[in-house]
């Protein structure tokens, strides 16, 4: 079985670049996060990239031209993700509200 580090210097050199910085990026996008929530949601988002490019590349067909694209996509979704479930965790009971009134179709008003 191969371990952690095996798997990730198999990776080409610049598709980590790529996933690198798009997750910088979305690190550095919003204003007020802190810089220890800023290095959780870059971590989140390059690991998403990471772990889940090539499976999704994969099941939806696409060719490897695709995997940069895909890297990138990923490691924003990742960071989005990341950016949600810490905004919600500062107060759980207004967001889990706010998620069940939008389930239930009433407006957030």
């Amino acid at each position: 079985m191969k371990t952690v580090i095996d798997w990730f210097l198999a990776m080409p050199l610049t598709k980590i670049a790529v996933i690198a910085i798009f997750a910088s990026i979305g690190a550095a996008l919003p204003k007020d996060l802190s810089p220890r929530d800023r290095l959780m949601t870059f971590f989140i988002g390059f690991m998403a990239a990471m772990v889940f490019g090539e499976p999704l590349r994969e099941v939806l067909s696409m060719s490897d031209s695709w995997a940069f694209g895909m890297a990138g996509i990923l490691a924003m979704t990742g960071r989005n993700l990341a950016v949600f479930i810490l905004r919600a965790s500062r107060d759980p009971v207004g967001s889990g509200r706010i998620l069940l009134d939008f389930w239930r179709g009433k407006s957030g008003k």
